[in-house]
């Protein structure tokens, strides 16, 4: 349904080509010609079309050859004294319109205005509510769309602002005051009487007109300030409401003229060729306009695409924005308006690479932006910040949010295991799985087409047995290498894998590297702890002591000597002659790796977690181990350090030691004091040291009458001893045995304690 109106149009269109007429036809429309001239000088004819008939419809031209192409008035006469529909064109250049629409019945002017052939998008509306209040809204329109959306407001009362809004709908409450209904604009103008002709009609109504918009156009109009002061300057918007407004004050200065002159025009049918006879006419509001509030936009980024990557010239920016009401339901059915900026901060600058107001689809309430930064003059660079803003088009308070874009940094910064570390297999095994790395930038985003280079790193003496194959030296699309390995022959330990990125130089980037490692494979074994009956020389002669297995805690002596065999799946192991394999392991060699190897005697215990106890297989020949919680008592360092070892003279009346005292006082710092009370002045001061013995031994007595020299295997705790002697005196050593029953023996067999040579010149040994 059509708005009660008028419009106005002007643009420069060449002169039309006039059809071939007769002679008489001619000359007349000269006359009129000239005639019309003299009266608007400029003005060429007036044209009439569909005839001037009572009752029809009726669209009154005037064509310009001069500063205008074309000045069109259109009414559209109903049983009121001048038409119910006015619209007047005015061309204030060629190409550049400006439309005016006046709706008399409910009070409103609507104007919009063309720029080069294209419409600007927005439309101003001025309602008046009474004599003295009136209402500005400024409306975004997408004119494919025909969807109109409301950007600002602005309310008068007295010509003073007195409230500002967006996106809320007003209440047309319109004071009832007689005063008003024939009055539009901010003088208060009275609508015109009918003349006498078609042609003073027009000419009345344009001068009404012309005095409604002169108000509009005044840049003191506090109104047209209001709006024009709420919109961003730089936005699409503020520069088209700019350019209505001087198009409005073009209008009113030619509208000044035409209205006191165009009566006394003659007029002449207009020809159906004329291209004013096709002027598209703007016939309706379009979709219902929004007016929710508290819309928002929210960015879906499971949709968007926010890596800029200079190698990827057909890759696209891309932010999808749902648009929500304050419910956060998606808006649907009318579309909304959202300004879009790209801006690139670099080199120290904010680079505008594009803006642009798009309007969301009417089914999901989605806009979506797309742009391709290859396009812009300023390319970015890595380091830099790449950001989208949005925002609902310039609403009032409506600010940008921000939605920052990763730009693909090129140059490698990492390399990461993503699979294949510490896989388990055996010697001569290929690992089930690939070894796998990542390369990545500062960003941490997967870098393709990197070289990395694939190494197989010695533990044995230089000797590498273990190999790669399928070997991938340049990473894909995901940044990602791989290779498999196939596990060497049996080595001390196991093989590593070592992983570097190579620069474009073809060198390795220091620092940019990884390692793989694998476990071996384990076997079920246990490590029978033997006793030996006698000495080590006859294995015949032994029990068992304890098992070790995987997992368990284990406590063994100071410098304790053990003896094993090896069971697999508890079957003892064999050599090929059938013997069974055995195996001597010191307190020293199972610690031989760790930190503690060289250590001086101390007090605290050593505790190793998950420690590897290492054997030969005897079946394989290969190092094997299990792995246990192993603690290293020292007992014996606490028993004798800061105590003196006293041994009192006895035995024998004839070769006894009755008037002989021996200290050994075991100092702090790793000394030994050694006195004797005989010989005072042979004092000696030396080093003391831990020594290996076997877990048990012997305790000797006398010989039987068969001479048969009977024994005990005692369990030891350790044997202390010193490299300094004290005047030999028979019967006595400087090594001392300390046994699990409490007792210090001096080590007097170098394997044992000689309990009847003791007793013949000694009397005790103690700790004081």
């Amino acid at each position: 349904m059509l708005c009660i109106g008028c419009f106005l149009t002007i643009s420069c269109a060449k002169k039309e080509r006039e059809p071939e007429e007769d002679n008489s036809e001619q000359l007349e429309k000269k006359e009129r010609a000239s005639y019309n001239n003299k009266q608007m000088p400029g003005v060429g004819n007036v044209y009439v079309s569909g005839g001037t008939q009572a009752g029809g419809k009726q669209e009154l031209y005037a064509k310009a050859d001069y500063q205008s192409g074309h000045f069109a008035y259109y009414i559209s006469p109903t049983a009121t004294d001048l038409g119910a529909d006015h619209r007047i064109v005015f061309g204030a250049n060629k190409g550049d319109l400006c439309i005016v629409e006046l709706d008399e019945a409910n009070q409103v002017l609507r104007m919009y205005t063309e720029r080069e052939g294209k419409r600007l998008p927005v439309i101003l509306k001025v309602s008046q509510y009474s004599l003295k209040q009136f209402e500005f809204q400024l409306y975004r329109i997408d004119w494919d769309k025909k969807v109109e959306e409301l950007v600002t407001s602005v309310y008068l009362r007295d010509g003073k602002p007195v409230g500002t809004y967006k996106l809320a709908a007003r209440a047309a409450s319109a004071v009832a005051d007689t005063v008003s209904k024939d009055i539009m604009g901010f003088p208060g103008v009275k609508r015109p009487a009918k003349q006498s002709s078609v042609t003073a009609n027009t000419a009345v109504m344009l001068d009404y007109v012309n005095r409604i918009l002169g108000p509009l156009v005044d840049l003191s109009n506090e109104g047209m300030v209001t709006l024009s002061g709420k919109l961003e300057q730089s936005s699409a918007t503020a520069g088209a409401f700019e350019a209505l407004w001087y198009d409005l004050g073009a209008m009113n200065t030619v509208l000044a003229q035409a209205g006191t002159l165009f009566g006394s025009f003659r007029t002449d049918p207009l020809a159906k060729g004329d291209p004013m006879s096709s002027f598209s006419w703007y016939t309706g509001q379009g979709q219902t306009a929004i007016n929710l509030k508290n819309m928002q936009l929210t960015p879906v980024l499971k949709n968007s695409t926010l890596l800029y990557d200079e190698t990827d010239l057909t890759r696209q920016l891309k932010l999808m924005v749902q648009v929500e009401d304050k419910n956060k339901k998606a808006l649907i059915g009318n579309p909304v308006f959202v300004d879009f900026r790209v801006e690139l901060e670099q080199g120290g600058m904010i680079h505008l690479l594009s803006e642009q107001t798009l309007s969301s689809d009417k089914e999901k309430g989605i806009v979506e932006l797309l742009y391709n930064p290859h396009q812009a003059m300023v390319k970015p660079k890595a380091g830099s910040k790449l950001n989208i803003l949005y925002r609902l088009s310039a609403h009032e308070g409506a600010i940008f949010a921000k939605q920052e874009a990763s730009i693909a940094d090129r140059e490698p910064a990492g390399i990461s295991i993503v699979s294949g570390a510490g896989q388990e297999a055996d010697w001569e095994e290929k690992l089930k799985a690939p070894l796998i790395v990542k390369v990545t930038n500062r960003a941490g985003q997967a870098l393709k087409n990197v070289g990395v280079s694939w190494t197989v790193q010695s533990v044995s003496w230089g000797i590498i047995v273990g190999t790669l194959s399928e070997t991938q030296v340049v990473t894909d699309d995901q940044g990602l290498a791989k290779t498999y390995y196939r596990v060497g022959k049996q080595q001390d330990k196991p093989e590593t894998v070592k992983v570097r990125v190579v620069g474009s130089n073809g060198q390795p980037i220091p620092k940019l590297e990884t390692v793989f490692t694998y476990k071996q494979k384990r076997r079920n074994f246990t490590l029978v702890q033997m006793k030996h009956e006698t000495d080590n020389s006859d294995m015949s002669k032994a029990s068992v002591m304890r098992e070790w297995k995987s997992g368990d805690a284990v406590t063994i002596m100071e410098n304790e000597l053990i003896t094993f065999n090896i069971k697999e799946d508890g079957k003892l192991l064999k050599f090929s002659d059938g013997t069974v394999a055995h195996f001597i392991q010191s307190t020293k060699g199972l610690v031989l790796e760790s930190k503690y190897t060289g250590r001086t005697f101390q007090s605290k215990d050593i505790e190793l977690k998950n420690w590897a106890v290492k054997f030969s297989d005897p079946v394989t020949g290969r190092t094997d181990s299990i792995v246990i919680d192993l603690t290293v008592s020292n007992q014996l360092y606490r028993t004798f350090v800061g105590k003196t070892l006293r041994i009192e003279g006895g035995g024998d009346p004839v070769h006894g030691n009755g008037d002989e005292v021996l200290t050994f006082a075991y100092r702090n710092d790793g000394k030994v004091d050694m006195k004797s009370a005989k010989y005072p002045k042979n004092g000696v001061v030396t080093t003391f040291e831990t020594a290996h013995i076997n877990s048990y031994a012997p305790v000797y007595g006398c010989p039987d009458k068969n001479s048969v020299i009977p024994y005990t295997m005692k369990r030891v705790i350790g044997l202390i001893t010193s490299s300094g002697h004290l005047p030999m005196v028979y019967g006595m050593s400087t090594s001392f045995i300390l046994f699990a029953d409490g007792t210090i023996k001096p080590n007097t067999m170098m394997a044992g304690f000689d309990d009847c040579t003791f007793n013949q010149f000694w009397n005790s040994v103690k700790l004081q």
